[in-house]
């Protein structure tokens, strides 16, 4: 298979229930999802069976990392962080958004945290922040070519 090279320019990214998401994919500049669920213990028993080797699952731990201008106007990204901060809230992410073949979308929930507000003088404010995942997000195909 050849080499397939392409620029992150487009996503779609909200916040919210579906009756009340909200957009904010224009404020950020930089995001992952990213997995830190760690790898399961090997562990070993007196058997032959599996060579003796039993694995000790994990539980999924990922977590979506944004860095974004900050936005305190009002339903601005900042304001809405800090005024869920703590709640669980439903997220979704389109990467490659209009690209068919290549257009994937992750759902899930995360928690929200409040952002750390300020920076240095006469600088772009801009903000990262960490948001867990509750489990693991689901991925899917939304823009299938042979559909």
């Amino acid at each position: 298979m050849p080499a397939q090279v392409r620029r992150l320019k487009y996503i779609q990214f909200s916040l919210g229930a579906d009756t009340e998401q909200t957009q904010f994919e224009c404020q950020l500049s930089n995001w992952a999802i990213t997995n830190n669920t760690p790898d399961p213990t090997k562990l070993f028993v007196y058997c032959d069976e599996d060579n003796g080797e039993v694995f000790e699952e994990t539980d999924p731990s990922y977590a979506l990392d944004l860095t974004f201008f900050a936005d305190w106007r009002e339903n601005g990204i900042s304001d809405y962080l800090w005024a869920h901060d703590g709640e669980d809230v439903d997220f979704t992410l389109v990467h490659n958004a209009g690209i068919e073949g290549e257009e994937v979308t992750w759902t899930g929930t995360c928690r929200i945290k409040a952002p750390t507000v300020g920076g240095e003088a006469r600088t772009n404010e801009q903000t990262t922040v960490t948001l867990q995942i509750i489990g693991k997000p689901t991925m899917e195909r939304t823009m299938d070519p042979s559909a």
